[in-house]
């Protein structure tokens, strides 16, 4: 009987060690199922949130990155080609706030009223201008998630950001800078696969324009003055119009390298150029210019304006047609380009269908 109940007694010894071991390998099993899949949804979380953080992060004009989480909702533009360029990339349901003068130049309200019901019955709030001044607290007041505006605006665009308002600072001086400010608007407001279309015709457009002026030996000179009769304004080798000079065919008669210089009559008298382009001028307030009535383009009367000039702004993708235009302008019957054709493709393609209110 005693060794029967040692045997019994040992048995369960044995079986509470077995059932105890089988409990810490069940518990050593529930914690480590416990832990992978808590590692798994924080390491979910973390890459969902890293991804929500950073999912749209672009470069503006100034090389500062800016950040959304999701695409902008409400855009207050404050640059009249960034404005332009929201239209082609059919991001304007976004827009929440324009610069005012969209309103006060008739021109402009002119095609933009064509292109926005709400420009034409001025809904659409003018918390600034695009060279001048912006209003803070009028921005405030629209709650945009992302701002536009000219880097000019150094004041405003270190408040802005201060206050945590996401800021796409423009100003593009030349076409890459351009391709770079369309591809950057079109993420930062979901819009980047009508983006890369818009570029992809642009480049082809261009490539068309240059093959057909590059070819041009004595090329001849231009000189540009600025709009609101600025005669003794105009754009420098570093300018956009210097740009659209080049890919027209023609020469800059400008020989300063800065952007915006201011010269004298003497100087331009000294360059002499063939053609004089007008930008928002009547040509008579060069021709009342008497000390200017000794240049080769006053004598021929080969002074051009580019009108309307919605049509031509070299801040945006229509660069292309104020290049076709001046080409055709500067060689006369040796044009390459129909322009009607021409504005009428160009339109189209960067507008989609509103450019047949443009057009008509």
């Amino acid at each position: 009987m005693m060794a029967s109940r040692i045997n019994v007694q040992q048995f369960c010894e044995k079986y509470m060690v077995y059932l105890r071991g089988m409990m810490a390998v069940r518990l050593l099993v529930l914690v480590s199922t416990c832990l992978f899949w808590l590692s798994a949804c924080q390491s979910e979380n973390g890459e969902s949130m890293a991804t929500a953080a950073d999912a749209i992060v672009v470069k503006d004009i100034r090389g500062s990155e800016v950040r959304l989480s999701e695409p902008a909702k409400r855009v207050i533009v404050l640059y009249q080609g960034a404005l332009d360029g929201m239209y082609m990339l059919n991001a304007e349901h976004t827009v929440v706030g324009i610069q005012n003068n969209i309103y006060t130049n008739p021109e402009t309200f002119r095609y933009f009223s064509k292109l926005d019901p709400r420009i034409a019955r001025k809904e659409l709030p003018t918390p600034g201008n695009w060279e001048t001044s912006t209003n803070i607290e009028s921005v405030l007041a629209l709650k945009p998630d992302l701002v536009i505006i000219a880097s000019g605006q150094t004041d405003a665009i270190r408040l802005l950001e201060s206050l945590g308002i996401p800021v796409f600072a423009v100003s593009p001086q030349n076409n890459d800078q351009l391709f770079e400010e369309i591809e950057g608007i079109g993420k930062l407001t979901g819009t980047h696969e009508r983006a890369v279309e818009l570029l992809a015709y642009t480049r082809r457009k261009l490539g068309e324009i240059a093959d057909a002026t590059d070819q041009i030996d004595q090329k001849k000179s231009v000189y540009y003055a600025w709009s609101g009769g600025r005669i003794y304004s105009t754009s420098g080798q570093n300018s956009r119009m210097a740009e659209c000079f080049r890919l027209a065919g023609v020469n800059n008669a400008c020989t300063f390298e800065i952007d915006q210089p201011n010269i004298n009559p003497e100087t331009l008298i000294s360059w002499d150029p063939d053609l004089i382009l007008l930008w928002s001028t009547d040509p008579q307030v060069l021709y009342d210019k008497k000390e200017l009535a000794v240049l080769k383009a006053v004598r021929n009367k080969n002074v051009h304006v580019l009108d309307p000039p919605f049509f031509y702004d070299p801040h945006t993708l229509k660069i292309m047609y104020a290049a076709i235009e001046l080409h055709n302008v500067s060689y006369g019957g040796n044009e390459h380009f129909d322009l009607e054709e021409n504005r009428r493709d160009i339109m189209t393609n960067l507008y989609g269908a509103k450019a047949t209110a443009l057009l008509e």
